[in-house]
């Protein structure tokens, strides 16, 4: 069974799906932009919200946050997973959707960014300027999105993110499982297997020889579809969770 299934929808998700960071525009076309990197920066980004981050700054580069945090003492930040997915020393957490539970991030900012997600939410902002709406979207928060910006009068694109300028599989499925929610064609329960086993086959055996962190990740929480109603979008550098507002 194909994961695109009708063919004016095919068309219509050939036309709006970015395959892979490094196809960004350099002057992209003004609308909406959904960044999809499911594992991991889709599905941490709601779960830093689900524990009530104030916002999530997104750093231009990997080493600016600590001076964010001097800026903001209060702040909690996020580096790379350093050895053995325990985090880097001098920050808070990584991109980690279970690592993060344990964070207190409760009415504070926050600030990090990761090597694909992050990095494409800042390339669109830098090319796209005040004519792009940026949003992060994943399969946790994919319905949530998709119904926040349904009744949009602009054009809404997605960025399957990828890795290493290549796409890849989760990243689609991504942003395949939200635009198809958002024109109307929801997956079947049957379609919506496929989807899960196309994520969980392209990235599980890569984890096995890894810290139980990286399953964890996985298995329960970015494959958790529709568990977070949240709507990351971007305001300036802050990502900032937009669900309890209308889409304008």
């Amino acid at each position: 069974m194909s994961l695109i299934t009708g063919n004016s929808l095919e068309s219509k998700l050939l036309e709006t799906i970015i395959l892979g960071r490094a196809k960004i525009p350099d002057d992209p076309d003004p609308g909406n932009y959904v960044v999809v990197d499911v594992a991991q920066f889709s599905t941490t980004v709601p779960e830093l919200f689900a524990n009530g981050a104030e916002y999530i700054y997104i750093t231009e580069e990997r080493g600016n946050e600590p001076a964010f945090k001097a800026e903001h003492p209060d702040a909690k930040i996020g580096g790379s997973s350093g050895p053995d997915y325990r985090g880097e020393e001098g920050y808070d957490f990584f991109n980690s959707p279970s690592f993060v539970q344990d964070i207190d991030v409760a009415g504070r900012p926050t600030a990090m960014t990761s090597t694909n997600g992050g990095n494409a939410v800042t390339d669109l902002r830098l090319a796209g300027g005040d004519d792009i709406d940026i949003y992060v979207g994943g399969l946790t928060n994919g319905k949530a999105v998709a119904n926040y910006l349904a009744d949009s009068d602009h054009e809404t694109y997605f960025v399957a993110a990828g890795s290493k300028g290549k796409p890849s599989p989760e990243d689609l499925v991504g942003a395949l499982y939200i635009a198809r929610q958002l024109h109307g064609k929801p997956l079947t329960p049957e379609q919506r297997d496929i989807y899960r086993e196309v994520v969980q086959f392209g990235k599980g055996p890569k984890y096995e020889e890894k810290p139980q962190t990286k399953r964890t990740d996985l298995y329960e929480y970015t494959l958790a579809f529709d568990s977070r109603d949240i709507v990351p979008k971007l305001d300036g550098q802050r990502l900032y969770d937009v669900s309890g507002e209308s889409e304008t």
